[in-house]
């Protein structure tokens, strides 16, 4: 079953100037059998698909990072199951798959000077990374040859 949408879809990408940075959510999840399965349930329940994720744990609860087709609607849908939801711009760069490149790709940020947050590989063949300087390091990967994700790169085929 599909769901109409009511209202207009926030992209999955906001783009301010020349920075495009892909909208990640961080879910906080109880770590508890079953709970992960939940919240996916949750998702999928929606007609959202899940892009990307990681997950990171400690004894009591879990940062589930995600992104998504449909920003808005994820976020209603967690919301509305009791989840605390919070957004994060993250910058997605596509890499070939090749041995080396990801150890290559972090030798060129940590030169840079540049305090990666965290980072997980995304959809296809994309690094996502979290800093508090987003358009300092998109401009680090393209200008040594790795793309940036940019507007309904990661959204689904019609």
């Amino acid at each position: 079953m599909v769901l109409a949408r009511t209202t207009p879809v926030r992209p999955l990408f906001t783009v301010s100037g020349g920075l495009m940075s892909i909208t990640q959510l961080s879910v906080f999840v109880e770590n508890k059998p079953g709970h992960l399965a939940d919240t996916l349930a949750t998702l999928a329940g929606g007609n959202v698909s899940v892009l990307s994720f990681t997950i990171a744990d400690t004894a009591d609860y879990g940062i589930l990072r995600l992104v998504v087709d449909d920003v808005d609607r994820a976020q209603a849908l967690l919301s509305a199951g009791g989840y605390a939801v919070v957004e994060h711009p993250v910058v997605g760069a596509v890499l070939p798959n090749r041995p080396g490149v990801l150890a290559g790709v972090l030798r060129l940020v940590s030169d840079s000077g540049l305090d990666i947050e965290y980072i997980y590989l995304g959809a296809r063949d994309s690094l996502l990374l979290k800093t508090e300087e987003l358009e300092r390091l998109e401009t680090l990967l393209v200008e040594n040859g790795f793309p940036v994700l940019g507007p309904g790169d990661l959204t689904r085929p019609a």
